[in-house]
């Protein structure tokens, strides 16, 4: 698990479930350098799914996307880095919806940015507005999923950029009084429910503004090595005015 995911995974139990002891399912929970297993809130009975056995799998799917648990059975359902592997990853989440209790919280992060990586297959990158299709596609399934918040999350010391999407179910009148984004100034693309304006609206991912900035402190290098090397015919020039042309003496 990349640091950011880690971290972020971390607030999520921190902002909506704070010293609460909850029941949580865990999609794609292999531990890969790290869970969202260590992150849970003391004392929850955390559960880990996964296709394969591994560190941090309590059940191996059999029959994926069927997930083998009654409906309305954990108060969380999160799933990390693991819906661009997933083919099918739609129907996944209509399962994780049915095996949310009522009120309860769906979170996905899934890249936005990043290498092509195939665990098994490396299939979908993600965008905020995909939380948008997500709760609409849900609705129309008959789950009363409700968009909370969905962003994009800058990079730290890896290279991943997290698309984190927050869904409700059902509970809808309730408000939110605080979200994962309201720690993270400086991520991008907010929706904070599926209406209203994206704030902090970036067109271009981060790899796109980081080679610009990197483009643009190479022309101001090229403008400077330019300034020196025209100085440098200058003194040149001046030094050549300054040496006579001896006149030779026969001996």
């Amino acid at each position: 698990m990349h640091d950011t995911a880690h971290a972020i995974g971390r607030l999520f139990f921190e902002t909506y479930f704070p010293g609460r002891a909850i029941a949580i399912l865990d999609i794609g929970s292999q531990s890969i350098n790290g869970s969202l297993r260590d992150c849970a809130p003391a004392g929850s009975l955390y559960t880990g799914v996964d296709l394969v056995a591994g560190p941090g799998v309590d059940i191996v799917l059999e029959s994926p996307p069927y997930l083998p648990f009654g409906d309305r059975s954990f108060d969380a359902v999160v799933s990390s880095s693991a819906f661009e592997h997933d083919p099918a990853f739609w129907l996944t989440f209509i399962e994780m919806l049915r095996v949310t209790k009522a009120g309860g919280l769906v979170y996905v992060n899934s890249p936005s940015n990043g290498e092509y990586h195939r665990y098994p297959g490396d299939n979908w990158r993600f965008y905020p507005d995909a939380a948008v299709a997500l709760a609409e596609w849900a609705r129309q399934q008959g789950h009363d999923a409700e968009l909370v918040e969905s962003f994009i999350a800058r990079r730290r010391a890896d290279q991943w950029n997290d698309c984190v999407m927050v869904f409700r179910l059902g509970a809808g009148d309730l408000p939110v009084a605080r979200r994962i984004v309201d720690s993270l100034p400086d991520a991008r693309n907010i929706r904070r429910g599926a209406a209203g304006a994206v704030e902090r609206q970036e067109r271009q991912t981060e790899d796109m503004l980081l080679l610009a900035e990197a483009q643009a402190r190479l022309a101001a290098r090229e403008r400077e090595l330019a300034e020196i090397a025209a100085e440098l015919r200058q003194v040149q020039a001046k030094l050549s005015a300054l040496v006579p042309d001896w006149v030779g003496f026969d001996c």
